[in-house]
């Protein structure tokens, strides 16, 4: 998630618009975390509605499809500066 952050704003301070994305658990410790410390504490980072654990808990690709499609809105808004 730390590294996640880094990329984007990375990213954003480049020029182009970027959107990081994790779980809840993680947005709120290392996410936040790592926002801070590049100094952009309030970075939109979208929130994946499903608590991962880890990749191998997904059992099949339309898992993976609906998790994908539950976080369009999220990251179209923060893209369009709806953040």
């Amino acid at each position: 998630m730390s590294a996640s952050v880094v990329d984007a704003v990375t990213i954003e301070r480049r020029g182009m618009p970027a959107v990081a994305i994790g779980i809840e658990k993680l947005v709120n410790t290392t996410g936040r975390g790592m926002a801070r410390a590049q100094g952009v504490p309030d970075y939109p980072i979208a929130i994946v509605g499903h608590d991962l654990g880890i990749i191998e808990d997904l059992k099949n690709d339309e898992e993976v499809e609906a998790i994908a499609k539950s976080l369009v809105d999220q990251v179209e808004t923060m893209l369009l500066g709806k953040k």
